[in-house]
């Protein structure tokens, strides 16, 4: 799919669109940035080193459309509530309350490991999770998010209960890495899912995507701490066969993104496959849990309720 959306998004406007994307000071969130400036988009990057997001503008500059775009940045502690709060007000300043196009792609693989941020809350699931449904609602609620959002993690699943007073997994925090592991993966689709059906409804004037990356070659795997024998795995096997087989490379997949969210050419994928997509734009299946009205809002007040304590 990422060919055709290259081909799809060749000649692509934006001028005068602004995209905020997270996770950006490096991987598959530069990517996609570099890619709306090419498209002449605005763009806001979002994310932890100041260096690195200037990095990231620095090349973004060379490829844009035009001298007049506007570029900047916001080193955000996504991690904790404050940090995101703090970073959603200075989105809103930066780009005059107006976001066509919100794109998420911090956190990655978990660890495996539970440990907790300053505000006690388990790091994982603060920035994988919890930090991408906060913008997302902060955004909407105030109006500052216009047009659509992506969250670039891992959707679909099979689960049909889940227990959301768990929701952080404390429960199996001493289970062994590798079985914590397992339930963060389940536990970050299932959860995603839930809260992108909610949103979708509370805010049904926004577009609200959640896309499978698919084999994307990237630095995910050192950057999150994942244990070596699985870091080796899809460093040294599965990404390199991948990204020259059915995967993409970081610039390849990022016209995907970019596609979803700005490209008049959508309609006809949300048509056929819905907003739930895989790495070529099919539809993904979601779990019963996801698809039940009551458990979206049960996971909506959860998620709330965290913005509301801190």
């Amino acid at each position: 799919m990422s060919t055709e959306a290259c081909k799809a998004n060749n000649g692509l406007d934006l001028t005068g669109k602004t995209a905020v994307v997270v996770g950006a000071s490096q991987g598959i969130g530069a990517g996609v940035a570099i890619r709306f400036a090419q498209a002449g988009a605005n763009i806001v990057i979002i994310g932890r080193s100041k260096e690195r997001l200037k990095q990231v503008l620095s090349e973004a500059r060379k490829v844009a459309k035009s001298a007049d775009q506007k570029f900047d940045y916001v080193s955000a502690e996504l991690s904790t509530v404050s940090g995101t709060r703090s970073a959603a007000t200075e989105i809103d300043t930066k780009t005059k309350s107006n976001v066509e196009y919100l794109v998420q792609t911090q956190g990655g693989m978990p660890n495996g490991l539970y440990n907790t941020t300053a505000e006690g809350i388990e790091s994982h699931f603060a920035v994988q999770i919890l930090n991408r449904f906060l913008l997302n609602y902060i955004l909407a609620s105030s109006g500052v998010l216009k047009n659509t959002s992506i969250s670039i993690l891992g959707p679909g699943g099979a689960q049909t209960e889940f227990n959301v007073d768990d929701i952080e997994l404390a429960s199996n925090k001493d289970a062994g890495r590798y079985t914590l592991m397992g339930k963060q993966i389940s536990r970050d689709s299932v959860i995603a899912d839930t809260y992108t059906k909610a949103l979708q409804n509370k805010f049904s004037q926004i577009k609200f995507f959640h896309i499978s990356p698919g084999a994307v070659q990237t630095n995910v795997m050192v950057n999150q701490g994942v244990p070596s024998p699985v870091r080796w795995l899809f460093t040294y096997v599965i990404f390199p066969i991948a990204s020259r087989t059915v995967g993409n490379t970081i610039t390849s997949y990022a016209d995907i993104p970019v596609f979803l969210a700005a490209n008049e050419k959508r309609e006809s994928v949300i048509a056929k496959e819905g907003y739930f997509l895989d790495s070529k734009n099919k539809k993904i299946n979601l779990s019963p849990y996801a698809m039940n009205g009551k458990n979206q809002q049960v996971v909506l007040e959860k998620l709330i309720e965290y913005l509301d304590a801190m």
